[in-house]
């Protein structure tokens, strides 16, 4: 009796802590989705196999995952599922992402950089292959990818997915002309 009444104080916690952090968690996810699209693309695809330069790497990998970003958010986080304003949230997310994509490419170069400079260039083999890689490449795109990670969270709760009256005052103007 005793193991499921502390059981069921678990789910309970569980369930509190979702509903205080849904947005945060929906989010989490739907960025893992981009994520992993701008990794295999950037680093695994650009980079290991096909030599490119990070810096370009990088944005192919950061302008191919944006698709995938923008919807599993709108299906995942901020409660934007059934918004009816998907043109204006698209459009509010590219403004977003050209900040965000120079978050992500330029924090993720300098962090490399950094990172070679502490701990040198170490090579470690990529199984069933015979190519290499470099942890402080692959970390520092990680670190990149994170500092953009939390720009955006906080820019979508409270701009992209949210009505701001920004739209409309933009619209008005227009209008007026």
């Amino acid at each position: 009796m005793k193991l499921n009444s502390e059981f069921l104080a678990l789910l309970s916690w569980t369930g509190n802590l979702y509903r205080k952090n849904k947005n945060f968690i929906g989010y989490f996810v739907a960025a893992l989705g981009g994520v992993i699209v701008q990794y295999l693309t950037g680093t695994t695809l650009l980079v290991n196999f096909l030599k490119w330069n990070t810096i370009d790497a990088f944005w192919v990998g950061y302008l191919v995952s944006i698709p995938v970003g923008f919807f599993l958010t709108k299906l995942l986080a901020f409660n934007a599922r059934n918004s009816g304003q998907t043109t204006r949230e698209i459009i509010k997310y590219l403004i977003t992402i050209v900040v965000s994509g120079c978050i992500t490419v330029y924090g993720a170069d300098y962090s490399i950089r950094f990172l070679l400079r502490l701990f040198g260039d170490q090579k470690l083999a990529i199984p069933f292959t015979t190519n290499e890689f470099s942890p402080a490449g692959t970390i520092g795109h990680f670190m990149g990818m994170g500092m953009s990670f939390i720009f955006n969270f906080i820019v979508h709760k409270k701009f992209t997915f949210q009505q701001t009256g920004l739209w409309d005052k933009i619209t008005r103007s227009f209008r007026s002309h």
